[in-house]
């Protein structure tokens, strides 16, 4: 590995250390050239009307010499300065994102060629431009088509609050199509305490990952609506057949009624997914008893023979105002996600209880990492969906206000879910 490069960085200390470094080196030539020109001045010379000439003249040769060494080293130290700067424009001009650097007043003071294009405008259209000015010219709004106040741009926000500051935001530049950007913006201070010298504002046009990212989210939801009605009258159809059909043949109906439930359970994953994403989840919430839903969850698991016997313990019946749809889909996924990483016929313990004053529910079960491994290579397992199930059901348990948690001990992994208990049910 490569040594890391960083910005030299130059101290206030630093800086008075250079500067009493130069004059005591300007006070000891001084010196030296007083002292040995006085001695040599007196040694060759007697006549002190010649000597006070001549120390005049070495005087005027001093104020010569170090106004020469003055000038040189100004003029080196001014050149050094003037290749820094247009190091730095070139480099800021380079940029493909857009740059806008505000000054103290708040307003642009420069703006890149990237920004120049991707705002439409010219530089000089931009510099000088406040707050007010630009929400005006290129309706700033958030995403979801609120419009973003002036006083809240994030390139006014960090002149009063610590940054880096971003967000994600939509400009309409004049006679473009509206553009999704990510802002970020930080202030640059001399010391901590003072106020900002300057503001860099880093716009980064991502329209069309976020296009790419609608256009997803919209097949996840028509592909998951579209699904559903069809999988739900096979798995009625399966249901109908096996409760006639030979015991030899009810094997295979249902196999085809556990791959719909499986089906079911995606499609419900995916659709509340697709909301995440759009920021669109809403629950419905109620009074709500969790030991019926964990009855449906585990009559389900139990008729369809996934393989697993559930032993389920009920230490108190507490009630929490939640939606129950979403609950239950949760309630399945914990179980599902249980049955496919533990041993084959192992037993998963499902355990309703509280915990303070929060009701919890609490899935066991003894991971075997063969099992695992085998199954994830197996054509017919459905590991792919475990990181999207789980992601789902941290969403809809925070959404409840509650929180997912895991933990193993001793071979034994624990999944916990904790929701808000209505306080005084089911003690």
């Amino acid at each position: 590995m490569g040594e890391s490069t960083t910005w030299p960085i130059v101290t206030p200390a630093t800086e008075r250390r250079v500067a009493l470094i130069v004059l005591a080196v300007f006070l000891m030539a001084g010196a030296a050239w007083i002292l040995l020109t006085d001695l040599v001045l007196y040694w060759v010379v007697s006549d002190r009307a010649v000597i006070a000439r001549l120390e005049t003249a070495k005087g005027w040769m001093f104020v010569a010499l170090a106004a020469g060494i003055v000038y040189w080293v100004t003029l080196r130290s001014a050149r050094q300065l003037t290749k820094t700067n247009r190091t730095l424009a070139a480099v800021v001009k380079s940029i493909g994102d857009g740059v806008l650097i505000l000054g103290p007043n708040r307003t642009i003071a420069y703006a890149n060629p990237a920004s120049v294009e991707m705002l439409n405008s010219t530089a000089d259209d931009l510099r000088g431009m406040g707050a007010e000015e630009f929400s005006r010219r290129f309706r700033v709004s958030y995403p979801d088509g609120r419009l973003v106040p002036p006083g809240q741009f994030v390139s006014q926000r960090v002149f009063d609050q610590p940054g880096p500051i971003r967000y994600k935001a939509v400009l309409t530049p004049p006679d473009k199509p509206e553009l999704v950007i990510s802002c970020t913006a930080a202030c640059v201070r001399m010391e901590i305490e003072k106020a900002p010298e300057l503001v860099v504002s880093v716009l980064t046009d991502i329209t069309a990952a976020e296009h790419l990212e609608s256009l997803r989210d919209g097949l996840f939801s028509a592909a998951a609506h579209a699904m559903k009605t069809p999988v739900a009258v096979i798995k009625g159809a399966s249901q109908l057949i096996s409760s006639g059909v030979p015991p030899a043949l009810r094997g295979s109906a249902l196999m085809i009624e556990r791959q719909c439930a499986r089906i079911d359970r995606l499609v419900d994953n995916l659709l509340v997914l697709s909301r995440i994403r759009s920021g669109t989840l809403q629950v419905y919430p109620a009074e709500l008893e969790l030991d019926g839903l964990i009855e449906e969850a585990v009559a389900e698991m139990t008729r369809l023979s996934f393989g697993h016997d559930i032993r389920v313990r009920i230490e108190s019946r507490p009630c929490v105002r939640g939606d129950r749809e979403r609950l239950r889909l949760v309630v399945r996924n914990a179980l599902h996600s249980a049955a496919r990483a533990s041993r084959r016929g192992g037993d998963l313990l499902l355990c309703l209880c509280r915990n303070g004053d929060d009701a919890e529910i609490k899935v066991s079960y003894h991971h075997d990492l063969e099992n695992a491994a085998h199954a994830a290579g197996a054509p017919d397992n459905d590991f792919e969906d475990m990181g999207t199930s789980r992601h789902v059901t941290a969403a809809i348990v925070e959404a409840h206000g509650g929180s997912v948690t895991e933990h193993a001990d001793s071979g034994v992994t624990t999944v916990g879910i904790r929701l808000p208990a209505i306080p005084g049910d089911g003690a």
